[in-house]
């Protein structure tokens, strides 16, 4: 399973200043490696109690203020960051040989920017988000199922109050690039007043 990895170094001087500017570079190079979603992330969080919990969730927009996803807030993760609205993300690109990772706080984003992308959405995918009490117990599948089936077709299918956006505005970053002999390039991005310190660390 042991696999070596041969890309170019990675070198601070081929870095952007800027975080968010490196991982747009990264994540548009992404777009041609991989086969699949490129957008998909672990999203890992906290609760009350301490423990962490990861889950894969798409990515849907990023900007400065930072990286947006929609859930179902009254699900696991909902309540994690509810209670503590601390999280982190983690991008895998096994075809580049790279991974980024981000942390920070996270918020719901405006009501209006959750219906918009709610509407935009499948009738299936809307009519799921409305009738999945997402978490918890799920005794027959099939009769959900045509649940979702019946109220896609009738059409009634606005967002629900306890599904939207949440934004990760980032405090860290970290992009890691695989290397020859386990030496691998890592590199973090930390806040330093406005700016942003570049570090790199060890493998």
């Amino acid at each position: 399973m042991r696999k070596d990895y041969s890309p170019s170094p990675l070198k601070e001087s081929l870095l952007s200043p800027h975080p968010l500017s490196q991982f747009e570079k990264w994540f548009d190079e992404a777009r041609e490696s991989e086969k699949y979603e490129v957008n998909a992330m672990i999203l890992s969080t906290c609760g009350d109690d301490g423990a962490p919990s990861s889950r894969v969730v798409l990515l849907k927009k990023y900007s400065p203020e930072g990286y947006v996803f929609f859930t179902n807030y009254e699900s696991k993760k909902g309540d994690d960051m509810e209670r503590n609205p601390k999280a982190a993300l983690l991008f895998y690109w096994p075809g580049s040989m790279r991974q980024i990772r981000i942390e920070g706080q996270v918020s719901r984003i405006p009501s209006a920017e959750s219906d918009e992308y709610f509407s935009s959405r499948p009738a299936e995918s809307r009519a799921s988000a409305i009738l999945s009490k997402q978490s918890r117990p799920l005794d027959d599948k099939e009769a959900f199922d045509q649940r979702v089936q019946t109220l896609a077709a009738e059409g009634n299918t606005e967002r629900p109050p306890y599904w939207g956006g949440y934004i990760l505005s980032p405090i860290y970053y970290e992009f890691w690039q695989g290397a020859t002999g386990r030496t691998h390039d890592r590199f973090s991005y930390t806040k330093d007043g406005d700016n942003w310190k570049i570090t790199r660390l060890f493998p």
